[in-house]
């Protein structure tokens, strides 16, 4: 049996996630510099899914921190926020290709989205590959909206803007 923890990335994880984020987005990946420089950035939280089995760990869903176990399991997946004002950023999110189909995405979404409503944020940004069907079908559950689009934003596709409300 497995369970998933997210956490808080720590900066030693970094270039892990960076090596899964080449393999998942190719030319469009972020860099391990990028997240350095991201990381470094105030008001970005870095949040990791790692899927463990019960008998390595007891930690459960809501853990948070950076230490060792944080890094503890396999990694499923990462959602990178910005947040500022009443405004926050769904900078990036993933799911390994492993952990796909298993609820990782929404639950870092969710955290994603918990962390801006715990900062003050009244709306939630985001832009999508408009050939992500999956990734289209879940923000669409959440309660986002399309609100515009950037042509050719990806390498032969728009990006579609969206938003959610979450100060009603």
């Amino acid at each position: 049996m497995t369970s998933t923890t997210i956490a808080e990335l720590p900066w030693w994880d970094l270039a892990e996630v960076a090596d899964h984020d080449a393999a998942i987005f190719g030319p469009t990946a972020w860099t391990l510099g990028y997240y350095w420089s991201v990381k470094a950035q105030n008001g970005t939280i870095m949040l990791a899914a790692r899927a463990a089995s019960a008998d390595d760990s007891d930690a459960d869903s809501t853990a948070s921190g950076e230490d060792a176990t944080a890094s503890a399991g396999e990694l499923a997946g990462w959602i990178v926020m910005s947040g500022a004002g009443a405004e926050a950023d769904v900078m990036t999110i993933a799911t390994t290709e492993a952990a796909r189909g298993q609820g990782i995405g929404r639950a870092l979404l969710r955290a994603g989205i918990d962390w801006a409503k715990d900062r003050g944020a009244e709306v939630v940004h985001l832009e999508v590959d408009e050939r992500n069907t999956a990734a289209l079908e879940m923000y669409a559950a959440f309660g986002f909206e399309e609100w515009g689009r950037r042509p050719d934003y990806y390498p032969g596709a728009a990006g579609i803007l969206m938003r959610l409300r979450i100060g009603d």
